[in-house]
């Protein structure tokens, strides 16, 4: 389940601070603690799926969606993909991610924002029609479809005396 911090930080970085996600150890120690209307497990399919108002926590990380699936492999269940649907909202202090699907693939370490996705920092913010982020490579697309654009605004950092 350590996957699912790393899903839920690099989402929230987008593009500040790079190895964020990767310096939380303290937040991947922690355990993870799902709460949801309805639980099924598919041993099947290899998914874990919560509905109904999920919330996930761990640290200082939460996730909330209607729907939260979990894939996984092999004996030791490690996490392959997690997905996170309708009205998703991803928070971690001052950072907020909102969207209507995220998708983590732990494989290829590129995160998906889609559905109208946008992160907030503070007052900055970023939108798009999707949002993704390469986590091996420490880089974020921020891509819009057809006639829309993509939308980003920053602040000027306040100095404090």
């Amino acid at each position: 389940m350590k996957s699912i911090v790393l899903f839920g930080a690099v989402l929230l970085m987008f593009c500040s601070a790079p190895a964020w996600a990767a310096d939380s150890p303290q937040v991947q120690d922690q355990p993870l603690e799902v709460t949801s209307g309805r639980l099924e497990a598919d041993e099947t399919a290899r998914r874990v799926t919560f509905f109904d108002k999920v919330v996930a926590r761990q640290g200082d990380v939460v996730i909330y969606a209607e729907v939260l699936s979990i894939y996984y492999a092999g004996e030791k269940r490690d996490v392959e993909r997690i997905v996170a649907e309708n009205d998703v909202r991803i928070v971690q202090g001052d950072r907020v991610v909102t969207g209507g699907r995220a998708e983590y693939d732990h494989r290829t370490g590129i995160i998906e924002l889609t559905g109208q996705p946008k992160v907030h920092q503070g007052k900055d913010a970023v939108s798009g029609d999707k949002i993704t982020v390469y986590l091996n490579e420490e880089k974020s697309v921020i891509s819009s479809d057809g006639g829309s654009r993509v939308n980003a605004l920053f602040h000027p950092k306040e100095d404090n005396p």
